[in-house]
C-alpha cells in the first residue's frame, strides 16, 4: 500500500473508533427508561427514583402479556408470553443507550439519559407509587 492509502486508512479509523466513543461511551445524569409498543411510545419510568422495586404489566391497557420489574435504578423485561423469552435473558437495563425488546409482543424498552428524552407529548409515568 501506498503511503496515502495508509494515511486515508488510519483516518477513517480515527473517525470511527471516535463515533464509537461518542454513542456508546456510558453518560452520567439521571436515566429514564421508554416502553414502545407497536412503535408508539406507552409509559416512562424515572430509574433514579426507584426507592423499592416493583412491577408492573402492560396488558391491561395494550393487551400484550408483559411485565416489567424495576429495582435498585433499573428494569427488565419478566412474566413474559413469547415463544423463546430472548427479551428476559437480556437482563436489567438501567444505563443511557441500553435497551430490549420483545419482538413476538412488538414491545420495546430503551433507557435514555434525562437531557436526551424525546418530547413525551403528554405519555403516562409509571412510578413505584401507582404500585403498592
Amino acid at each position: 500500500m501506498k503511503k496515502t492509502e495508509w494515511i486515508i486508512l488510519a483516518a477513517v479509523v480515527a473517525v470511527c473508533a471516535g463515533l464509537a466513543l461518542f454513542f456508546y461511551w456510558p453518560r452520567s445524569g439521571d436515566t429514564v427508561a421508554v416502553v414502545s409498543v407497536d412503535g408508539t411510545e406507552f409509559c416512562r419510568i424515572d430509574l433514579s427514583r426507584t426507592a423499592r422495586p416493583y412491577t408492573f404489566r402492560i396488558e391491561e391497557e395494550t393487551g400484550r402479556p408483559v411485565s416489567f420489574e424495576v429495582a435498585d435504578g433499573r428494569v427488565r423485561f419478566v412474566e413474559v408470553t413469547c415463544p423463546d423469552h430472548i427479551c428476559e435473558r437480556t437482563g436489567w437495563c438501567g444505563a443511557p443507550g441500553e435497551r430490549a425488546v420483545c419482538m413476538p409482543n412488538r414491545t420495546a424498552l430503551v433507557c435514555y439519559a434525562r437531557g436526551e428524552l424525546p418530547p413525551d407529548g403528554g405519555v403516562r409515568w409509571i412510578t413505584e407509587s401507582d404500585h403498592p
